[in-house]
C-alpha cells in the first residue's frame, strides 16, 4: 500500500480560520504604539517624581516639579529650608543623559501626556508640598493619558507608585 501525507481539506481550513482570527484580533494590538507610549510615559513620569523626591533628601532642599503635557520642569531651592521655594533655583538634571529635565530630550517618551497639569515640591524630608511651607492633605494622582494606572503620591511619606 501506497501512503501519502499531507494535510486533510479539514485541517487546511482550521488553520486558516485561526491565522484570520490571530491577524484580526492580535496583530492590530502588536502594532499600536499608544499604550506602550502611555505605560513608558507612566514609567517616566513615576521614575522622575522618585529621583526629585530623593534629590531632595540627599541635597536637604525643596525640589519642585511642574509637570505639563509631556514636560517636566525640576528645580532645587537655592537655599536649605523647609519655607525657600524653587522660583531661582537650578534646575534638576536627569541622571542618564545630565540634560534638565524641561530639555525636549527628556520629554515623556512616545508623545504621551498628562492629563492634567500638577505641581509638586518635595521638601528636604521627601514630603510633597502643594505649596512652599503646606503639606499634601490628600494622595494626589497624576495620570497619563492612555494608560489606565495613575502615578500616587502619598502625602505623609512621598511615596511614589
Amino acid at each position: 500500500m501506497n501512503t501519502q501525507r499531507g494535510f486533510t481539506i479539514a485541517e487546511l481550513v482550521i488553520v486558516m480560520v485561526v491565522v484570520g482570527v490571530l491577524s484580526a484580533v492580535a496583530l492590530p494590538r502588536l502594532f499600536d504604539q499608544s499604550e506602550f507610549a502611555a505605560r513608558g510615559g507612566r514609567d517616566f513620569l513615576a521614575s522622575g517624581l522618585r529621583y526629585a523626591q530623593k534629590s531632595a533628601i540627599a541635597m536637604r532642599r525643596n525640589v519642585c516639579l511642574d509637570i505639563a503635557g509631556s514636560t517636566v520642569a525640576a528645580t532645587i531651592a537655592t537655599a536649605p529650608g523647609s519655607d525657600q521655594s524653587c522660583n531661582a533655583g537650578a534646575a534638576l538634571v536627569h541622571p542618564a543623559n545630565n540634560l534638565a529635565f524641561a530639555d525636549p530630550a527628556n520629554a515623556l517618551p512616545g508623545g504621551a501626556a498628562v492629563t492634567a497639569s500638577a505641581s509638586v515640591i518635595f521638601d528636604a524630608a521627601g514630603r510633597p508640598l502643594t505649596a512652599p511651607a503646606a503639606p499634601l492633605a490628600a494622595a494626589m494622582t497624576i495620570s497619563v493619558a492612555g494608560h489606565p494606572v495613575s502615578v500616587t503620591i502619598e502625602p505623609e511619606t512621598g511615596l511614589v507608585h
